[in-house]
């Protein structure tokens, strides 16, 4: 199979996990944190952006659905949750922050590709630190999520390696992250489920 073959085929496994974990946010059987996934989202659109004018090609579809899911996440949870008042803490509002000047970043850098990577680095730096509230979570509540949809989204971006044929520290350093992110998330809600002898299809 080709490289954009093997692109196609891992934008669509993340596409499983954004629809299969919405319908479980709709449903009530997952909790995410929607001023979270709001962070996330703002980040995962300039993440988008900042490979597209990185020139990493291998990873332009797989960042798009990264970038659309934590939107439409966000959006049901907000339309489920109407009665409760979020506020962001302050490890958010640095995030926020943070995103910004990295759109800074990319509008100033989109036209050199060569110089374009490093607005990449620095939106996988803010993500890191949007993902810790969701790590904490899955080791104080492990049953507040499931481990499936999160496996699936590492597992797409783990397909991102098989197109990828100019191995750069740039091609490499989004999907490297995302599986290794993703994988750390669902790695607690996989060690409980399997001590408490927890069926595989309730995983899902």
């Amino acid at each position: 199979m080709n490289a954009i073959n093997w692109t196609v085929v891992s934008a669509l496994v993340l596409a499983v996990w954004g629809i299969r974990y919405a319908v479980l946010a709709w449903k009530r059987e997952v909790y995410p944190n929607p001023v979270s996934f709001f962070v996330w989202a703002v980040v995962g659109v300039a993440l988008f952006l900042t490979a597209e004018a990185s020139e990493a090609k291998e990873v332009y579809y797989a960042a798009l659905v990264s970038a659309v899911a934590p939107v439409i996440i966000f959006v049901i949870v907000l339309l489920r949750e109407t009665n409760r008042v979020y506020t962001l803490t302050r490890r958010e509002k640095a995030c926020l922050v943070f995103a910004i000047v990295g759109y800074v970043l990319w509008f100033a850098l989109k036209d050199q590709p060569e110089l374009a990577q490093w607005s990449l680095y620095w939106m996988i730096g803010v993500d890191v630190l949007a993902l810790w509230p969701t790590l904490e979570q899955a080791f104080k509540k492990p049953m507040s999520d499931k481990p499936g949809a999160w496996l699936v989204f590492g597992l797409g971006y783990g397909v991102t390696g098989f197109a990828i044929s100019d191995h750069t520290v740039v091609n490499w350093a989004l999907p490297g992250y995302m599986f290794i992110g993703s994988w750390s998330v669902a790695a607690p809600l996989v060690w409980r489920r399997i001590n408490e002898k927890i069926p595989l299809n309730e995983w899902y």
